[in-house]
């Protein structure tokens, strides 16, 4: 059950919404919590109940531990517990993640004949073992308070269904106290317009710019995949089509989760911010995936020594996280290859940075509009030409890809024609040009209550005009699932 699936927008969800509002007049706050709980849970399953068992195991053996933890004075059985429920929690990360993975190279190098284990990934498993591990560590350090939450918080915490399935990855100082307050009347009603706004735009970008350049990515990156050659001009297409497809794609489902959130009064966190708007390396993470990026650093960066250890560690350590922020994505070397270039474009960058300092040009390069023109033209090449090994299904199709785009080998000349070029030229535009939806969302909050009336017709204009464009474009647009649902 896709957020784009007839039976969620026009059973499930208004079900849900129709469940909740009556609780809000008629029940208890945990009742509501419980409700939700119960309808997340019922999403969830929608998708394979085999997996539900797994995700209520990891949540209650998750929440035992963090009790323990909490419980405990300090010293080593805290420490040997922390160390206990992140085993457990990669461990069971890496038996559906990677075993198949590790079997495969095994056998490649070794010949040692193991079996492929043939297991099938549980959806969501990588989004909700990170979040439980950050609450694991912060109740080890001392973030949380003991007994600060109950069962069911918890619970809803982890399920809450508008995040559930791809994130955002929520941390639970900015989620959990919303459990406990209840927005006033005005507030809630503002919170529910402001997200059939996001949800609305979200679903514009899905449908009508993600799955409208998804052919032509997915023709080009086939036939490199096949063993077939292309042109320049098709394998730039085919790239840049993805470029723009997985941004939309994801940052469509972002906006659509935060959206869902504001319906039941639970305000989730920005996970884009124009990304290809960035000036160098480092802003394209602090705008791309924002909640992986701060899991990233707070949990792997900061705790492996972040850039307290000399310049030498500190390339090490972004290195690293990038590396391991790759593998995290999937079992392939395709995405150990993504995570090694962003973590050499980040060391380059900062040598670029340090060697500016030294000559006394850095706050040149940052005021020049030249300057930042060209830190942009290099930071979204860079993102482009590590997209191509993201994309590719094998590693050979990658760099089949890469000579291409390079080098212009002949091969096959396809999807360069001019709805093609339209299409790229528009997605391009609003990517660069547009305001993002955190911008019109801050847009929105700015107004107030009084003067939001008259505003309504504008919001309500972009809200009605972008779910239009979404319904046209689910009449004649083939949908494809959310990139992001297979990591």
């Amino acid at each position: 059950m896709l957020f784009t699936d007839p039976i969620f927008l026009f059973k499930f969800l208004p079900v849900v919404i129709a469940g909740f509002a009556v609780l809000l007049f008629a029940g208890t706050r945990i009742s509501r919590h419980v409700f939700l709980i119960g309808a997340s849970l019922v999403f969830y399953s929608w998708f394979k109940v085999e997996y539900l068992a797994l995700l209520l195991g990891s949540i209650v053996v998750n929440y035992a531990i963090a009790r323990e933890i909490l419980k405990a004075p300090g010293g080593r059985r805290q420490k040997h517990l922390l160390i206990l429920g992140i085993v457990l929690n990669l461990g069971l990360l890496g038996v559906y993640k990677y075993l198949g993975f590790f079997a495969f190279n095994l056998n490649a190098l070794f010949a040692v004949g193991l079996p492929d284990p043939g297991l099938l990934l549980p959806l969501a498993i990588s989004f909700f073992t990170f979040q439980q591990i950050s609450y694991l560590c912060d109740a080890y350090t001392g973030k949380i308070e003991a007994k600060a939450h109950t069962p069911v918080e918890y619970g809803l915490f982890v399920t809450f269904f508008p995040q559930l399935i791809a994130g955002p990855i929520v941390h639970h100082s900015e989620m959990m106290p919303q459990f406990r307050t209840s927005p006033v009347f005005q507030a809630r009603c503002k919170m529910f317009c402001e997200g059939l706004m996001l949800f609305a735009l979200g679903l514009f970008k899905k449908l009508v710019i993600a799955d409208s350049l998804a052919p032509y990515a997915d023709l080009v990156f086939n036939t490199v995949d096949a063993g077939q050659a292309v042109d320049m001009a098709t394998a730039w297409t085919g790239t840049l089509a993805y470029t723009f497809q997985i941004y939309f794609d994801f940052s469509g489902y972002s906006d659509m989760a935060i959206g869902l959130g504001l319906l039941f009064g639970i305000r989730l966190p920005w996970n884009f911010n124009s990304p290809y708007k960035a000036e160098n390396i480092s802003e394209f993470w602090r705008r791309w995936h924002m909640t992986l990026s701060r899991w990233l650093r707070d949990y792997l960066y900061i705790p492996l020594g972040g850039n307290r250890k000399g310049k030498v560690r500190q390339y090490a350590n972004n290195f690293t996280t990038m590396l391991l922020g790759g593998l995290w994505h999937g079992a392939h070397w395709n995405f150990v290859i993504w995570g090694a270039l962003h973590g050499l474009y980040l060391i380059i960058n900062q040598l670029f940075r340090a060697g500016a300092a030294r000559v006394g040009i850095l706050e040149m390069t940052e005021r020049f509009a030249a300057f930042r023109f060209a830190g942009w033209g290099f930071t979204f090449l860079g993102t482009v030409v590590a997209w191509v090994f993201f994309r590719a299904t094998t590693t050979d199709g990658a760099f089949s890809m890469l000579g291409a785009m390079l080098w212009g080998l002949p091969g096959l000349s396809i999807v360069t024609d001019m709805q093609t070029s339209t299409l790229l030229l528009a997605a391009a535009a609003i990517a660069f040009l547009a305001p993002n939806t955190k911008q019109l969302s801050e847009a929105f909050n700015r107004t107030s209550w009084s003067a939001l009336w008259t505003r309504a017709l504008v919001y309500g204009g972009l809200t009605g005009t972008a779910s239009a464009g979404a319904y046209l474009a689910s009449l004649s647009v083939a949908q494809s699932p959310f990139l992001y649902f297979n990591f």
